[in-house]
């Protein structure tokens, strides 16, 4: 039987200026370091709301992993890549379109939300070979916008992207519609979240809006750091979730 894969999405907070965790720090988070000391249980880290200093640190770092990272001034996102996965190829982007399409849509009803409409969101996606299952598999990473006429279409375009990377597929990030409790504009982006299955679970006592989506995998487990909830590290905790190949 073909090795379990364990992903952990994780939004780091840079953006919230409540949480004053200097970001260098987080490399010393010990999924951060199970990714970089590679093996066959090291983790893929999906993260989000990764800062400069956050970024400078994940390409100074002399572990075994490859970080790949796209960024807008003073955010971005990251991929870690344990040494388990050979990256064949991979690609990032900005959602230019679906951001037009979704100001268009605002701005035909009438509503204005002009910080958001500024802020562009990314993607990252990358193939990789899986050296101790001897399978092919694409993980894709993202964060899209808090407004609800932006999310739909990013959603969308993401969704898709994975559609067409096919089986197996692991999409995750932060979504920004809580799990469970739609409403609203919410209702059109869960319907396109439910297009890939949600093999994570919500933190206890917490509104999720972190998912882990794949096809061609069966979950395994999820649990989620609650200590860094605790700690004040981050206001949002990381989702780790354990995948079989279907």
């Amino acid at each position: 039987m073909a090795p379990d894969v364990r992903v952990i999405t994780f939004n780091t907070a840079a953006g919230n200026p409540r949480i004053t965790t200097p970001q260098e720090q987080f490399l010393a988070l010990p999924f951060y370091r199970e990714a970089f000391a590679g093996g066959p249980t090291a983790p893929i880290l999906a993260l989000q709301e990764v800062g400069d200093r956050q970024a400078e640190a994940l390409r100074n770092e002399h572990g075994t992993a490859v970080v790949l990272q796209k960024r807008r001034p003073g955010l971005g996102n990251a991929l870690v890549i344990p040494d388990r996965y050979e990256v064949l190829a991979h690609r990032s982007g900005y959602y230019v379109l679906p951001q037009l399409r979704g100001i268009g849509r605002a701005l035909r009803a009438g509503r204005r939300n002009w910080r958001q409409y500024g802020e562009l969101r990314m993607w990252i996606q990358a193939r990789l070979r899986d050296t101790a299952a001897g399978r092919e598999l694409t993980v894709l990473t993202t964060h899209v916008s808090a407004d609800g006429d932006l999310k739909v279409p990013q959603l969308e375009a993401v969704v898709s992207r994975a559609e067409r990377a096919g089986p197996p597929v692991v999409l995750a990030g932060d979504f920004n519609v809580p799990q469970g409790r739609e409403r609203g504009r919410d209702v059109l982006a869960a319907r396109v979240i439910a297009r890939l299955r949600d093999v994570g679970s919500a933190p206890p006592g917490r509104e999720n809006i972190d998912y882990v989506l794949a096809a061609g995998f069966e979950p395994v487990s999820s649990r989620h750091w609650a200590d860094v909830l605790e700690q004040r590290v981050s206001d949002h905790a990381p989702e780790d979730d354990v995948l079989r190949y279907a």
